[in-house]
């Protein structure tokens, strides 16, 4: 009798251990669950071929308008800067990034040889716009600041770049709807926002989406090419600006808000109707953002995936030429 159950014993272990070993076998050779990982893209590692030097090549260009978006390096997003030159030697920054960033902007400009900047134009003062003008002002030769009639006392950034202002003895000059300037001899830059006689009085809250609603856009037309630079308007002033019949039709536009989801509908990107655009963010967070240009027709870049981009025209096309590459 007990070698009966000895036996049973032994048989009904071999059992359970072929079910356990069957167990197991299963568990390492079961396919996982699939799991699908969302990001934001990023830049393609580049096999060597940065093409810096073309970028900032200056006789390459010099019978062509150049307008070059800088790659401005921070740990959080470092704003917009945008260089213009026109064939017969004049210069105008758009905006200058954080204030940490300015000497980043200082070295771009050192690269192409640019001491004097003969207009400088602010957006409106929120840091990652007016930020780097107070590092640029004591550096360079400055002939004109242009602003919004937009004071921000509360904030450092603004307040560093009146200081500048003030120590070289430059009075800024403010611009609204309607106003207008050359320069050079083909180069003429026309105000569409913010609303003639509004300002600083319609102001009553310093807010993000108050001060980005009273950004300064214009246009840059030279000869029959044209240039869009939207700073941060929202969709709201997008949309009033198409129903007043604003010229916005142009051959580039600067995509608003960094290219955030605040900014460019449908109808705002139709009025345009670009050919190319530009995200200006060193982050780069929105594609469903590009694909929207990209589904409008428009070839659009990011200098978060780019660097730094470089629009030309020899005023009847443009010509568009990245830092860098990026593939989806």
């Amino acid at each position: 009798m007990r070698n009966m159950n000895w036996r049973k014993a032994v048989k009904l272990t071999g059992v359970l251990l072929t079910a356990i070993v069957l167990v197991l076998a299963a568990c390492t050779t079961a396919k996982p669950t699939p799991v699908t990982v969302t990001s934001t893209p990023s830049p393609v590692k580049d096999s060597g071929t940065l093409r810096t030097a073309e970028i900032f090549d200056q006789d390459k260009y010099k019978d062509k308008l150049t307008v070059r978006y800088f790659y401005m390096d921070a740990a959080e997003a470092s704003g917009d800067c945008i260089l213009i030159q026109t064939p017969d030697g004049k210069t105008m920054m758009i905006d200058s990034g954080l204030p940490e960033v300015g000497e980043q902007v200082v070295n771009y400009l050192n690269k192409l040889n640019v001491q004097t900047i003969d207009v400088a134009l602010n957006t409106h003062p929120h840091s990652d716009h007016i930020g780097g003008f107070a590092t640029v002002l004591k550096q360079k030769d400055v002939k004109k600041f242009y602003m919004e009639n937009l004071p921000y006392p509360d904030s450092n950034a603004y307040m560093n770049v009146i200081k500048a202002l003030q120590e070289k003895n430059i009075t800024p000059e403010y611009l609204e709807e309607g106003s207008s300037f050359e320069l050079g001899s083909d180069l003429k830059v026309t105000v569409l926002s913010p609303k003639k006689g509004v300002l600083p009085q319609a102001v009553k809250s310093y807010d993000y989406a108050t001060l980005n609603y009273y950004s300064m856009v214009v246009k840059v037309t030279y000869k029959n090419t044209s240039f869009l630079f939207t700073a941060d308007i929202y969709k709201d002033r997008e949309f009033e600006l198409v129903e007043a019949k604003a010229d916005l039709n142009a051959s580039f536009t600067h995509v608003p808000h960094h290219g955030n989801a605040t900014s460019s509908s449908n109808t705002f990107i139709e009025a345009v109707s670009p050919q190319y655009a530009v995200m200006s963010s060193n982050i780069f967070q929105t594609p469903e953002i590009m694909k929207r240009y990209q589904k409008n027709n428009v070839t659009v870049y990011s200098t978060g995936l780019h660097g730094n981009v470089l629009i030309t025209s020899d005023g009847e096309k443009l010509n568009a030429i990245t830092e860098k590459d990026w593939q989806p």
